[in-house]
C-alpha cells in the first residue's frame, strides 16, 4: 500500500505556520550551490538526492533561491514553482487572482519558508509512527523529495473489515492529526505508487506542463481524473494492464530517461511496456531499466522499514565468560526463545536474526541467519543460527551476546485436516526448511532456480537466479516462487511435441566428426568408446540473427545408439563440424 501525502511540501509548510496564520499561504525556497547551506551539510546523503532533483528540475537555482513548491493561493497570485526568490517576492504585492478583496480587508500574505527536506523526512516518519497499528512493516518512500510512504498491508485486511477499511481507517487516523492524504493498494511497491502519483512526482510534473512538452498530458486529463481519489484498489494481477493508460513519469525512471522517451514519441506505460527489454540498455539507465522490471513483477522492491521505536530484541551479559562452543550455542538458544515469545505477543514473524558477540579482547562478532519465508517457531531459528555459528571461528572468551530481529506480517494460517495427519503437510514449508538450512550453510548465492529466457541457442535458454534477495523481504514474490517449485502444473509449459530438449547439457559441446564425416551413418566415439547409430530424428534448425556478436547455425538430431543410449548431437552448417551438445536421461 502506497500512502501519499497530498502537495506534500506545502503542507508541511503550513503546519510550521502559527495557528492563527494557516490561511496563509506558503512557499519553500532552495538556496543555489554556491550558497552555503548548514542543513546540507549536517545532512548530506539525503540533501544531495533532493538538491540533485531539484537542480535538474529547475535551471534558476544555479543564479540563486528558487521557489520548490506552492500553494493553491500562491500559484493564483501567479508564483510557479522554478521561479527565481526575487521574482516570487514582487508577486506578494499583488492582489490573489480569483478573490474578491473585502474593503478595509488586506490581501492575503504569501509566507516565504525555507526548504528543509530533513524536517519533511522526519515528520513523514513520525506520522509513520501512527500506521504501525494497521501494517507491522512501514517503510519511507526512497525517492528524492519524498512525499508517501510504503506499507505491507499483506494478511492485514481482514483485521480492518476488507483492505477498503483499512485504507479507509488510516486516512482517519492521519486526518486526526491534520494529515490529508491518498491511499493506493496494489500488488507490488511499483504500482502501488504509480497509481498513487497519477501525473508522476509532485514537482515533476508541474515543471512538465509549465516547459510545454505535457500536450499530451493535458489532453489525457479527463481520462486521469478517474484516480483522483481518496481511495483506489486494484484487483489483484490487474495491475499492468491498468496501468498502460498512465503516463510514463509514474514509472519513477530518472528525469533525463523520461526526457529520451518522450522525445522518442513514448508518453504511456503501455508504449513503455511493449519496448523490447534486450534494447533498453542501449537507451536508458540501469535504473530505469530497474524501475520497468518492478513494474512488470520482475523484479521485486523491498522496504526498507523505518526501525521502530521498540525493537524485537534480546541481550545477554555475565561476569563469567563462556569459552566453549556448547555453552554459547546455550544463551543463543535461550535467546531466541524470548525473541520467539516476543513475536508472538505481536502476532509477527521474523526473517532475519542479527546476533553479535562481544569477546573478551573486544572484538566483536557479527552472526546474520536469513529464513526465506517468515517464521515464529524458536527450534527451527535456533537451527538455522547453528548452521552459521559452526562456521565462526572463535578464539576468546564471548562476554556478551545481543539479537535483534527483523520483523514482518505472518503468512494466512491454513486449517490443518483433522483426520488424515499428511494431508495438512505443506509441501512449500518443506521445502522453506530445506532452503534456509543450504542458503545459511552454503550462502545465499548458492541456492539457484532455473528461469527461462527467450533465447534460440540452447545453452543460454534458461538463466540461473538467487531464490532468496539479498534484505529480507516481506513480498510474496518469494511464496509464489516456492509453490512454482513444488507444483510443477503452476509453472510455466513447454510445447515439448515440437521441439524435444535433453535435461542433461554439457557444460561445452564435444566436437565428434570434422566437415568429411557423418556421425548419422558413420557413428562416433565418445570416452573412448564406438557409439552406433541405429536411429535419428530431425534436423532441427536453430539459427540466430547476423547481427549477434556470435551468429549461431545449427542442425540439430537426436540420435539413439545400439547401447540403448540417446544424445543430442548437431551440425554446425557453417563449418560442417559435428558436436556432441546433450544426454537424454
Amino acid at each position: 500500500m502506497c500512502l501519499r501525502f497530498l502537495n506534500w511540501p506545502v503542507q508541511q509548510a503550513q503546519r510550521e505556520l502559527p495557528a492563527d496564520r494557516r490561511s496563509h499561504v506558503a512557499v519553500h525556497t532552495v538556496q543555489s550551490s554556491q550558497t552555503p547551506d548548514s542543513s546540507a551539510r549536517r545532512h548530506k546523503a539525503p540533501v544531495s538526492a533532493d538538491q540533485r532533483l531539484v537542480r535538474e528540475l529547475f535551471s534558476s537555482v544555479k543564479g540563486g533561491p528558487t521557489v520548490v513548491a506552492v500553494s493553491k493561493d500562491a500559484w493564483c497570485a501567479g508564483v510557479r514553482p522554478g521561479m527565481p526568490l526575487a521574482e516570487a517576492r514582487s508577486m506578494s504585492t499583488r492582489p490573489i487572482q480569483g478573490t474578491r478583496r473585502q474593503p478595509q480587508s488586506p490581501d492575503p500574505e504569501i509566507q516565504f519558508l525555507e526548504w528543509q527536506p530533513n524536517d519533511d523526512r522526519r515528520v513523514l516518519q513520525e506520522a509513520a509512527e501512527h500506521t504501525r497499528r494497521f501494517a507491522p512493516v512501514v517503510g519511507l518512500d526512497m525517492m528524492p523529495v519524498p512525499d508517501s510512504l510504503h506499507l505491507d498491508i499483506t494478511g492485514c485486511g481482514s483485521l480492518f473489515g476488507g483492505e477498503s477499511s483499512l485504507a479507509e481507517q488510516v486516512i482517519n487516523c492521519l486526518a486526526g492529526r491534520n494529515f490529508n492524504c491518498q491511499v493506493a493498494i496494489s500488488d507490488s511497491v511499483a504500482t502501488a505508487w504509480a497509481f498513487a502519483h497519477t501525473e508522476g512526482h509532485v514537482l515533476q510534473h508541474k515543471v512538465v506542463r509549465q516547459r510545454g512538452r505535457g500536450h499530451r498530458v493535458r489532453g489525457r486529463h479527463a481520462e486521469l481524473s478517474e484516480w483522483n481519489l481518496p481511495i483506489v484498489i486494484i484487483p489483484p494481477g490487474q495491475a499492468e494492464s491498468w496501468l498502460q493508460p498512465l503516463v510514463i513519469d509514474v514509472a519513477r525512471i530518472p528525469i533525463a530517461d523520461t526526457l529520451v522517451l518522450r522525445q522518442l514519441g513514448v508518453v504511456t506505460i503501455r508504449q513503455l511496456l511493449e519496448l523490447p527489454e534486450d534494447d533498453l540498455p542501449s537507451r536508458l539507465s540501469k535504473a530505469a531499466i530497474r524501475r520497468l522490471r518492478q513494474l512488470r513483477g520482475i523484479e521485486d522492491e523491498i522496504i526498507e522499514a523505518i526501525p521502530e521505536a521498540d525493537p524485537v530484541q534480546a541481550s545477554w551479559v555475565s561476569e563469567f565468560p563462556v569459552s566453549d562452543r556448547r555453552g554459547i550455542c546455550q544463551v543463543i538458544e535461550h535467546l531466541t526463545e524470548d525473541i520467539v515469545a516476543q513475536l508472538k505477543r505481536r502476532h509477527l514473524g521474523t526473517v532475519r536474526l542479527t546476533c553479535q558477540l562481544n569477546q573478551e579482547g573486544g572484538n566483536r562478532i557479527e552472526l546474520t541467519a536469513d529464513v526465506i519465508r517468515p517464521l515464529q517457531s524458536a527450534s527451527e531459528l535456533f537451527a538455522v543460527l547453528s548452521l552459521r555459528l559452526e562456521s565462526l571461528p572463535i578464539h576468546q572468551a564471548v562476554m556478551a551476546i545481543s539479537m535483534q530481529s527483523a520483523v514482518v506480517p505472518l503468512p494466512t494460517a491454513h486449517q490443518k485436516d483433522l483426520f488424515n495427519a499428511n494431508l495438512h503437510i505443506d509441501p512449500a514449508e518443506e521445502l522453506t526448511a530445506v532452503v534456509n538450512r543450504l542458503s545459511n550453510r552454503l550462502g545465499k548465492e548458492a541456492v539457484l532456480t532455473i528461469h527461462p529466457v527467450d533465447n534460440p541457442v540452447p545453452e543460454y535458454a534458461v538463466e540461473l537466479r538467487p531464490l532468496m534477495t539479498s534484505q529480507p523481504d516481506c513480498s510474496t514474490h518469494t511464496d509464489r516462487q516456492l509453490a512454482d517449485l513444488v507444483t510443477p502444473d503452476g509453472m510455466q509449459s513447454f510445447d515439448i511435441g515440437t521441439a524435444e530438449r535433453p535435461l542433461r547439457l554439457l557444460s561445452t559441446a564435444e566436437c565428434i566428426g570434422d566437415a568429411d564425416t557423418n556421425p548419422l551413418t558413420d557413428g562416433f566415439v565418445r570416452n573412448g568408446q564406438n557409439c552406433r547409430v541405429v536411429d535419428f530424428t530431425g534436423p532441427e534448425r536453430i539459427e540466430t540473427q547476423w547481427w549477434h556478436e556470435s551468429a549461431v547455425h545449427r542442425d540439430y538430431y537426436r540420435v539413439r545408439t545400439s547401447e540403448q543410449a540417446t544424445y543430442w548431437i548437431y551440425r554446425d552448417t557453417v563449418q560442417g563440424a559435428w558436436f556432441l551438445h546433450g544426454i537424454f536421461d
